[in-house]
C-alpha cells in the first residue's frame, strides 16, 4: 500500500474511533443510569457531561497515536493490534480520570469509567477486525491491478523485490525484471526476466505495466532519461531506488528547497518538537514519581555503602550525553576509593577486588543506578535511551565501531533495549549499539513503556553485572 493512501487509511481510522469514542459514551452514560442508576444513584443531567466527551474524542486517539495504534494497523498481527489498540484506552480512560480527580470533579462515577473504556475497546476492536478484513478482501480483488515492472536485476532490484512482495496488504504484483547489460543474476532461475532495457516501451505495452521501479546501479543512471521518456508517453508511474541506498537509513527525509530536492539523512523520531516534548515530560513524571517510590531505599542504601567502606554515598563520573555533551552521572557508590590517576581504564569484570560485597549486591540488582533519576530531572538523561559512557570509552569506539556516534544524537538512559535484551556488562559492544540505534530510529512512547515493562519483569537482576 502506498504511502499516500496508509495517510488516508490513518486519517479514516480516527475519523471512525471518534465516532466510535462517542457512541461508546452514550452507551456508557444510559447503561449507568438505566441498569445501575437505582443501586449507586443516578448520574448528573447529560449537559453536565458533555465537555468530558469532548475530552474523551480528543485524548484517546491522541493516546492511541502516542502507542502507535494507528501506523502498524496493516503490518501488525491482529493480537498485536488489539494489544495496542486495549493499552491506549486503557491509558487513556485513566489519564483522564486522574485529571478530574485532580481537578476536584469527584462527583463522576468510576463505574461510568469503567462501562465506557469496556465499550470503546470493545467498539473499536470490532473496527479493526472489520478494517483487516475489508483490506484482505480488497487486496484479493485488487492484487493484479498494479503491475509492477522493475529495471535492474541486482542486489538493488533483488532488494525491492522481496520487500514489496513480503507484504500480503501491499496491493501490488511485481510483472517482472528488466535486464541491464551488466547484469548477470544468480537468481535469473526464480524471477521473470522479461527482456533487456531496449524491450522497455514494448514490455510496458503488453505487460499493462501501472509503474516502473528503476533498481539500477549508479553508474547505469545514463538510462534514466531515456526511462522517464518512455513513461512519460506512455502516461506510466516511474520510481527510482538511488544506487547508493546502503548509505541512506530508512529515516531519509527529502526537503524541497524551491525546486530543488535535498535528502535529510539520520532523520529520527526525536527531531519532532512534539516527540520530544511528549518523552521530557514523561520523563519529569517518571523520574519524580520513581523518586518518591525509591526515597526509603535511598536512606536504606546510603547506610548500607558507608558501612561497607569508607568514602561518600554517591559516585560521580563524567559521562557523554546527547550532541556529545558531557555531564555528571550519579550512582551509589559501589567500589572501594581509588585516586584518579590510578583509575583501570577497564569495565568492572567478575570478582572484581575494587567492588565491594554491599557494592556487588546493588550492582546485581541495579540499585545502584537509582540516583540517575535525579539527572532524568535535570534534563541530562532520559528514562530509557542508551546506557552513557565515559569520554575515554567514547573516543575509543567511535574510531573502532561503526555508527557508534550515532547513539548520541538522543539523551542517554538508565534503563534502554540493549539492557533488556540482556547486554550489559561485559558484553559485546556492536550488538548493543546495533540495539541503542534500532532504538533511536524506532522510538515511540509505547516503546519507552514496553522497555520499561521489561526492566521491570527481568532487568533488575543482571547476570552481567559485576
Amino acid at each position: 500500500m502506498s504511502g499516500e493512501k496508509k495517510k488516508f487509511l490513518k486519517r479514516s481510522v480516527v475519523m471512525i474511533d471518534a465516532l466510535l469514542i462517542v457512541n461508546a459514551y452514550f452507551i456508557a452514560y444510559f447503561a449507568r443510569n438505566m441498569y445501575f442508576g437505582a443501586e449507586f444513584g443516578y448520574m448528573r443531567n447529560f449537559d453536565n457531561y458533555s465537555w468530558v466527551l469532548t475530552a474523551a474524542v480528543i485524548v484517546l486517539p491522541l493516546f492511541m497515536t502516542l502507542f502507535k495504534s494507528y501506523d502498524t494497523l496493516i503490518e501488525d498481527r491482529m493480537l498485536m493490534v488489539l494489544f495496542k489498540t486495549a493499552f491506549s484506552i486503557f491509558v487513556g480512560t485513566v489519564f483522564m480520570g486522574a485529571v478530574f480527580y485532580f481537578m476536584a470533579e469527584r462527583n463522576f462515577s468510576r463505574l461510568f469509567f469503567g462501562i465506557f473504556a469496556v465499550a470503546s475497546f470493545v467498539l473499536v476492536c470490532m473496527d479493526r477486525l472489520a478494517l483487516k478484513a475489508a483490506l484482505l478482501l480488497y487486496i484479493k480483488r485488487n492484487s493484479s491491478t498494479k503491475n509492477i515492472l522493475i529495471v535492474g536485476c541486482g542486489n538493488l532490484g533483488m532488494a525491492y523485490f522481496k520487500r514489496i512482495t513480503r507484504y500480503k496488504y501491499s496491493g501490488c504484483r511485481v510483472a517482472g525484471f528488466l535486464k541491464m547489460e551488466k547484469d548477470r543474476p544468480e537468481w535469473a532461475d526464480s524471477i521473470n526476466i522479461l527482456g533487456n532495457i531496449d524491450r522497455l516501451e514494448f514490455i510496458l505495452q503488453e505487460h499493462n505495466v501501472s509503474e516502473v521501479v528503476v533498481a539500477v546501479p549508479s553508474e547505469d543512471y545514463d538510462v534514466l532519461k531515456g526511462i522517464i521518456d518512455i513513461c512519460d508517453r506512455e502516461g506510466i508511474r516511474v520510481k527510482i531506488l538511488p544506487g547508493y541506498f546502503e548509505y541512506l537509513p530508512v529515516s531519509t527525509r527529502v526537503e524541497d528547497l524551491d525546486g530543488l530536492p535535498v535528502l535529510h539523512i539520520r532523520e529520527i523520531p526525536l527531531d519532532s518538537i512534539g516527540n520530544r516534548i511528549v518523552k521530557r515530560a514523561f520523563d519529569i513524571v517518571f523520574s519524580l514519581a520513581a523518586i518518591v517510590f525509591f526515597s526509603p531505599l535511598y536512606i536504606l542504601i546510603a547506610i548500607g555503602v558507608k558501612l561497607s567502606s569508607s568514602g561518600p554515598v554517591f559516585f560521580r563520573q563524567e559521562r557523554v550525553g546527547a550532541e556529545n555533551r558531557t555531564f555528571m552521572m550519579l550512582k551509589f557508590r559501589s567500589m572501594r576509593l581509588q585516586r584518579e590517576e590510578k583509575e583501570r581504564k577497564c569495565w568492572t569484570t567478575k570478582n572484581d577486588s575494587r567492588v565491594t560485597s554491599f557494592g556487588a549486591f546493588i550492582r546485581k540488582t541495579s540499585l545502584d543506578e537509582i540516583p540517575q533519576f535525579f539527572n532524568v530531572l535535570m534534563g541530562d538523561m532520559s528514562i530509557v535511551g542508551p546506557r552513557p559512557e565515559r569520554p575515554y570509552w567514547v573516543n575509543k569506539f567511535k574510531q573502532e565501531i561503526p555508527d557508534y556516534m550515532l547513539r548520541h544524537y538522543i539523551k542517554s538512559g538508565i534503563t534502554g533495549w540493549a539492557q533488556v535484551n540482556g547486554l550489559r556488562g561485559d558484553t559485546s559492544i556492536s550488538d548493543r549499539i546495533k540495539c541503542d540505534n534500532y532504538y533511536i530510529y524506532n522510538w515511540s512512547l509505547w516503546m519507552d513503556i514496553k522497555i520499561l515493562l521489561m526492566t521491570v519483569f527481568k532487568g533488575f537482576v543482571n547476570q552481567n553485572a559485576y
